[in-house]
């Protein structure tokens, strides 16, 4: 017998190209059946049935970029609350990044943070080994007994591994162990010292400012090295037209490319910067308008394959200074489907797209499960409302961290309900 049937929901299944009204029945945790139309009576003698009165039913989302404060800053955020925060906001797996103290650069961290998530319960954690011992970017970390541990893929956190050598030893290993790297584009060279994109704005406000050139010329160092190693590749967070022009280039010579961005690099531009307001200080930092509609353009046409919500847990007090030494990053788990979803509304991808790029396209570079509402899939779902309208509030976010850009901006889309593995583990008030 079926444990749980949802019933008369609008079906979204990028794996399946599906976008239907339908239901799905789940069964010890896992799909059993996902169809248009009505279930047969067999389907229908479930244990529990829940009319989901045409709400969207999808994928949880997969957030595959996301800070934890945990260990070492607890104070900011812990684990418990992140976890539960994510839920909240519709995703079902999270992966984080190295950035911890101490950080997330052996095997036993990995199990440890691991087995602790697995007793909080909520979102599903997955974690991004370190690529350099304490992301000091001049020695490899422990790769290989790492990946045993259950790492997804590499990543040398909100650094660039500037060093070349060092990056072709990192490819190569990442290519014998089949995990992608991660890698912030950034040449710290070029904008050491700097607080915004470099422009017209930059200099009228009086600010430093960091060459847009600077993402693009890592990202094509990289791809020499790609070509030479045949590693997994992935670009975290690209934010400029010349990064997506190399990406585009990268994607037609078919190499293994894959990329991400954050809804600040589609949704604002660096003129938000002109309050001095440092909510708006972000790394990489919000760039032009011709940017903007660069990755917009990018997303659509699938050169930009993923959105992630580039959370980072923020002190207050880091946050509360002048413009240049304030601390980069803000919360983005409580924000990141009805932020997504202001492409639909405004015309630019259809909702079955908008739920690729937040599920299937994060799950499929990092291989794990997840974007697929397939028979024997893990019931990972997410019940939401795309219409329904509210205004950001980070005061009132699950998520401890509450430093947004985007603080009084009228959205569309809210969280009804998630289920992780079956289990129902948020619910709207």
């Amino acid at each position: 017998m079926t444990d749980l049937l949802l019933h008369n929901a609008r079906i979204l299944d990028p794996a399946q190209g599906l976008d239907v009204k339908g239901f799905i029945a789940i069964k010890d945790g896992v799909i059993s059946a996902c169809s248009g139309g009505e279930p047969d009576a067999e389907v229908k003698s479930a244990a529990s049935v829940i009319d989901c009165a045409g709400a969207c039913l999808a994928p949880g989302i997969v957030d595959m970029r996301v800070q934890s404060a945990d260990p070492g800053n607890e104070h900011l955020e812990d684990l418990t609350t992140l976890l539960h925060a994510a839920v909240a906001g519709g995703i079902t797996s999270v992966i984080s990044l190295p950035d911890a103290q101490p950080v997330i650069d052996d095997a036993s961290m990995i199990d440890s943070l691991t087995l602790r998530a697995m007793r909080i319960g909520g979102a599903r954690l997955y974690l991004y080994g370190a690529a350099t011992k304490k992301l000091q970017g001049s020695a490899m970390a422990e790769l290989g007994l790492m990946s045993e541990a259950g790492a997804v893929g590499f990543a040398n956190g909100v650094h660039c591994v500037m060093d070349s050598l060092v990056m072709r030893r990192l490819l190569s290993y990442c290519s014998m162990l089949d995990k992608p790297l991660i890698q912030h584009c950034e040449d710290h060279n070029l904008t050491a010292g700097s607080e915004m994109n470099e422009g017209e704005t930059s200099t009228r406000l009086g600010l430093i400012g960091q060459p847009a050139v600077s993402e693009a010329m890592i990202i094509d160092r990289d791809l020499h090295l790609v070509r030479l190693t045949g590693a997994r590749y992935h670009v975290a967070h690209v934010s400029t037209r010349h990064g997506v022009e190399a990406l585009r280039r990268a994607k037609a010579e078919g190499l293994a490319v894959t990329a991400d961005t954050a809804p600040p690099y589609f949704l604002l531009n660096e003129l938000s910067v002109s309050t001095y307001d440092t909510a708006f200080k972000l790394s990489p930092p919000l760039r032009s308008e011709d940017d903007r509609q660069a990755i917009i353009e990018a997303l659509a046409d699938g050169t930009i394959d993923a959105v992630a919500s580039d959370h980072i847990p923020v002190d207050g007090d880091a946050k509360a200074q002048p413009f240049g030494p304030a601390q980069p990053g803000a919360s983005g788990i409580d924000t990141l489907l009805p932020l997504t979803l202001a492409l639909v509304h405004q015309g630019h991808m259809p909702l079955l797209r908008a739920m690729e790029v937040l599920s299937l396209a994060p799950a499929a570079i990092l291989d794990i499960e997840g974007g697929s509402l397939g028979t024997g899939t893990a019931a990972d779902l997410v019940l939401f409302d795309p219409d329904s309208s509210w205004i950001v509030r980070a005061a009132d976010f699950a998520s401890s961290s509450r430093v947004t850009p985007f603080e009084g901006l009228p959205v569309q889309g809210s969280i009804i309900k998630t289920w992780v593995g079956g289990i129902p583990v948020f619910e709207k008030d």
